[in-house]
C-alpha cells in the first residue's frame, strides 16, 4: 500500500528525498535535514500509537454542476484510537471522506475544524 511520507522532525510532506542504501531506503527531509529509514512502522503523531490502520480516502470532483463524484482512492493511515470514528465507518466499505486529515498523519485533531464534516460542499 502507498505510504503517506511526513518529516518526523517538522512535518514537511513535499520536500522530501530517498536514497537507496545497504540497509534499505533512506528519507531526507530538505527542509530540516532530518533523516529515517523508510520502512519504519507507522506511528501515530498524534498520541504515539502503533495500532495503524491503512484506509481509503476518496479523491472526488464535480462531475456535473454539483455533483460530485469519486474518481478514485488513495490510501492514508488511521489510528484506531485517535481516528476510531472515522476507522470505524471506513470499516464499513465507506471511503473515508477526501476533507478528511487524519490524526495519524499529523494533520488532524480535536481544533482542526473538522466539527460536522461531509462529503457534500458547504
Amino acid at each position: 500500500m502507498p505510504r503517506q511520507m511526513t518529516c518526523p522532525a517538522c512535518g514537511e510532506e513535499e520536500e522530501l528525498t530517498g536514497e537507496r542504501t545497504a540497509e534499505g531506503i533512506a528519507i531526507s527531509c530538505d527542509r530540516c535535514g532530518a533523516r529515517w529509514p523508510r520502512d519504519t512502522p507507522y506511528t501515530c503523531a498524534s498520541c504515539g500509537g502503533r495500532d495503524i490502520r491503512m484506509r481509503g480516502q476518496a479523491l472526488t470532483q464535480f462531475s456535473r454542476g454539483t455533483q460530485l463524484s469519486i474518481v478514485g482512492l488513495h490510501y492514508i493511515p488511521l489510528c484506531a484510537e485517535c481516528d476510531a470514528e472515522m476507522l470505524a465507518r471506513a470499516n464499513q466499505q465507506k471511503p473515508v471522506p477526501g476533507r478528511y486529515r487524519s490524526a495519524a498523519a499529523g494533520r488532524g485533531g480535536e481544533d482542526d475544524g473538522q466539527e460536522g464534516l461531509s462529503i457534500l460542499p458547504r
